[in-house]
């Protein structure tokens, strides 16, 4: 490749860009640049203290890649040798560049398998912790199943549906205190997330704690609107708590959005 069309700075900024990346410790990336710069590279071009600067970088690239665990590891089960490093021999680029491209798959191969074993052994947890929760509740043993449930919420509560699946397995067992806990966390967390807002109000309903259920239908017809059926569960609020006036308003908002709704019809006509 004829350099007045690649000029030097462009060889020296990808390779000069790849020792920085194996700093970072992203040997793949690092391989991608080091891999471009040597592309662009042509040696017949440079001649004296360009040419010597930019074997220098190359060499140091190369050396920091050699301290690289994966990377090691890589080579010496390539080779089958603990005693192998990549060599680079200034003139000698050609043989870098058939190398280099086979470490970066190995490389990527060897990162996706171990993605794949960190999910299998994340999912292999998340499972066992599941069932040891649910067991428990199932045999009655309250303490032990909601311990194992919250590590369960601790650990994989950043994944969306887990808290309101802890939620709801909660509610089965008939421990609403705890279920609204774990549903709120949801709402918190994953506020698009539907189910979580209707299970947590029920919890509150069936522990009498209207003020709470209140506070959760509203905070769900700020995130969904003010849609009928959640407006008519507010309105059944109401009635159940005894705020008449709220009962009234609130059926005549379902109403203004769905006419036909007898259940709102009745409610308006009682309190009116």
């Amino acid at each position: 490749m004829n350099l007045l069309a690649t000029p030097p700075q462009a060889v020296s900024r990808n390779i000069a860009r790849a020792k920085s990346l194996v700093r970072r410790e992203e040997p793949i990336r690092a391989l991608e640049a080091l891999i471009t710069g040597l592309e662009l590279y042509d040696p017949a071009q440079l001649m004296g203290k360009a040419r010597f600067e930019i074997e220098v970088l190359i060499q140091e690239c190369v050396n920091e890649l050699n301290r690289l665990p994966q990377v090691r590891s890589f080579l010496i089960a390539l080779a089958k040798s603990d005693k192998v490093a990549l060599a680079y021999t200034p003139g000698k680029e050609d043989q870098l560049k058939k190398l280099l491209p086979i470490l970066r798959k190995g490389l990527e191969e060897t990162e996706a398998a171990g993605r794949r074993s960190e999910h299998e052994t994340r999912e292999a947890r998340k499972t066992m912790l599941q069932e040891k929760g649910l067991n428990f509740l199932k045999a009655g043993d309250a303490p032990r199943g909601k311990g194992a449930l919250r590590v369960l919420g601790d650990e994989f509560g950043d994944e969306p549906g887990v808290l309101v699946e802890i939620g709801q397995w909660l509610v089965e067992a008939k421990l609403y205190f705890e279920a609204a806990e774990f549903l709120e966390q949801s709402i918190g967390a994953f506020p698009k997330e539907s189910r979580a807002y209707a299970a947590a109000a029920d919890c509150y309903l069936t522990l009498r704690e209207f003020d709470k259920a209140e506070a959760v239908y509203l905070r769900a017809t700020k995130e969904f609107g003010k849609h009928p059926k959640t407006m008519l569960n507010l309105a059944r609020l109401y009635v159940q708590w005894g705020k008449r006036d709220k009962a009234f308003e609130t059926a005549r908002d379902v109403l203004a959005k769905d006419p036909n709704n007898a259940e709102a019809k009745e409610i308006v006509e009682r309190f009116a």
